[in-house]
């Protein structure tokens, strides 16, 4: 009988068969010399593959640093998250809010270990991915030029032009689309700065009480962690049995438990994390594209209408009122929103890792190195019944990277599957703990609001 499991239920996708269980390596690799990352102190390798020394295998997880040794004002107390996500300008705080999963993951990892990544690990990247479409930069500047080469478009908006030659009106100014999609992004962006801000403000202060309650610990304390576990909310369920797996990962001494309570305690802040941002995906998946591009192509036409003098502006003025002008308009449209949201899901829709972005709506592919084996030899076969269970429920082509793309991502059971297999196959990938913008910082920030 499995373990029963917290959390939402998911609606199954269609699986296929599963393949053998991989071979387990019960022989914790050697410990790789710290003089291995050197390449990745202090420099990010998202956004450039130049200049980053060849991938670190997988396979030889970095040793875990010894116990204790976080500075204080070296990662961001519950206090400093509050007042991070208080921050106005939504750009300065992805940008906090990026930098303080990391110090938060780095201060976790003195504590579980960095032979496996913590939640706020993946979350760092995560949230460096969302600062781009924060800052506008995801629909390209070439969003017009696409247009032109859209047939779907090019004709519609042709007619439009005729009907404007008429009336002696210049062609309306493909401008007046590229200005339409930065305001439809615009909407979409504040979707993701809200979740962004939203869920750092919550699991970040999880986080920040973890490092607190048990930071310069050297022995188990089980009732300062019962106290501790009792301090959750009721209704938060998964964050307090994740938190229960890491501060048993802080014991473990072997690496094959611990790296499945680490990965146990991943998944279920994830599965809460995407149950929480459900209506922020929805809302940026369904901002009123349309809408908005009809209103701006309806004002640029009225605008032009309106501007000639009397009595040549009278027919236009007709075409307005009898709904000709919208019929017009409806088909260039449809096909505006059709091709701006082919290109938000394209350059929108990603998850990050050190050195790029994954493609949601492929398969995730395996890390370099692991093509064959596609799991850390920790976690290629799977022991822990709680996890057994929790990956019975999400993961619908187990110990396989196939069938894991999400073809909609406002669909919950499609985001878990690929996220839970993003978790297992790059958690010992010891480049998700380089610093994310190449610089340190210390708390609390002089800008955050107290």
């Amino acid at each position: 009988m499995k373990t029963p499991v917290s959390g939402p239920r998911i609606q199954p996708r269609p699986s296929e068969t599963p393949k053998p269980a991989l071979p387990r390596n019960e022989v914790k690799p050697a410990p790789q010399p710290k003089a291995a990352r050197a390449d990745s102190v202090g420099v990010s390798k998202f956004d450039s593959g130049k200049g980053r020394a060849g991938n670190v295998a997988l396979s030889s997880p970095v040793t875990a640093p010894a116990a204790g040794g976080i500075a204080p004002g070296s990662y961001p107390t519950a206090a400093d998250v509050k007042a991070i996500a208080a921050m106005k300008d939504p750009v300065a705080r992805n940008y906090a809010i990026t930098q303080g999963y990391h110090d938060l993951s780095d201060a976790m990892g003195k504590l579980v270990g960095d032979d496996n990544a913590n939640w706020a690990t993946f979350g760092t990247w995560a949230s460096k991915q969302a600062g781009v479409s924060i800052r506008g930069e995801d629909m390209p500047k070439i969003f017009t030029d696409v247009l032109k080469g859209a047939g779907g478009v090019m004709g519609p908006l042709g007619k439009v032009d005729d009907f404007l030659r008429k009336l002696g009106l210049p062609s309306l100014p493909l401008g007046d689309l590229g200005a339409a999609g930065q305001k439809a992004l615009a909407r979409v962006s504040e979707e993701i700065a809200g979740g962004n801000q939203f869920v750092f403000n919550e699991i970040g202060q999880e986080f920040a009480r973890f490092v607190d309650t048990f930071k310069g610990d050297t022995k188990p304390d089980p009732a300062k962690l019962q106290k501790y576990l009792d301090s959750f909310p009721k209704d938060k369920p998964l964050l307090r049995e994740a938190f229960g797996h890491y501060a048993q990962a802080m014991t473990e001494k072997d690496p094959n438990k611990k790296a499945e309570l680490m990965l146990l305690a991943n998944n279920k802040i994830g599965l809460h994390e995407q149950t929480q941002l459900t209506p922020y995906v929805e809302r940026a998946l369904n901002a009123p594209v349309k809408e908005i591009f009809r209103d701006i192509l309806k004002q640029s036409v009225e605008g032009a209408i309106n501007g000639l003098p009397f009595p040549a502006n009278l027919a236009g003025k007709a075409a307005l009122k009898s709904g000709a002008v919208d019929a017009l308009l409806n088909p260039v449209v449809d096909g505006v929103a059709s091709v701006f949201r082919g290109l938000a899901t394209e350059h929108m829709m990603k998850l990050a890792v050190p050195g790029g972005a994954l493609k949601i709506g492929n398969d995730l592919p395996p890390p370099k190195g692991m093509e064959s084996t596609l799991f850390p030899p920790h976690l290629r076969t799977i022991q822990n019944p709680e996890l057994k269970a929790l990956l019975g429920k999400l993961d619908h082509s187990p110990d396989s990277l196939k069938g894991t793309a999400a073809k909609d991502w406002s669909k919950l059971g499609q985001r878990m599957d690929y996220i839970i297999d993003l978790f297992r196959t790059r958690q010992s990938d010891p480049h998700l703990f380089d610093q994310p913008f190449g610089r340190a910082t210390t708390y609390p920030l002089p800008n955050a609001p107290r």
